[in-house]
């Protein structure tokens, strides 16, 4: 199936950007980051910001975000993709991070993906390297990483370890 990412949540004042792949089927069925109640993520960003994202509608997380200069996109623009598992991904196209970046304060890049970390660094790690500007691989909120972190605390605690605002 081809898939289309969503639009940025961002604007000038953004200083983080935190970056997925590209939106899963549940995601894509609610139209918003992050829509299947089984990936961690929202549940993290209340943990680490203090504010409940999980009662959130779409439009206040991304107020919410925005408020605390918080960026979030995807690396990829389309892809073609069965399901919802990274690995499926295949003919990616790049959205243009660079062109992002240089409208805002961002100094810091996260990317909750390995293979969207992996392939953003081909693509741009020089760049951003040259800009001084960091790109930190944040473990994956997704269901399927469940093995690697069984708890939510397991996996929030990595996360805290990493993400500086």
């Amino acid at each position: 199936m081809h898939v289309n990412c969503f639009a940025p949540i961002v604007d000038k004042d953004c200083k983080v950007l935190i970056l997925g792949s590209c939106p899963s089927v549940i995601s894509r069925e609610v139209e918003f980051y992050y829509g299947n109640s089984a990936n961690r993520f929202w549940k993290i960003m209340s943990v680490l910001l203090g504010a409940d994202f999980t009662v959130m509608t779409n439009g206040q997380k991304s107020a919410e975000l925005l408020k605390r200069h918080i960026a979030l996109f995807d690396v990829f623009s389309s892809c073609e993709i069965t399901g919802s598992l990274d690995s499926n991904i295949k003919n990616a196209e790049f959205n243009d991070i660079p062109a992002l970046v240089s409208e805002t304060n961002i100094k810091t890049i996260y990317i909750t993906s390995k293979k969207a970390y992996l392939d953003f660094l081909k693509k741009y790690g020089e760049y951003f390297n040259t800009l001084k500007i960091q790109v930190i691989n944040l473990p994956s909120t997704s269901g399927a990483n469940r093995s690697k972190f069984k708890t939510d605390d397991a996996l929030f605690a990595e996360w805290q370890r990493l993400f500086k605002l």
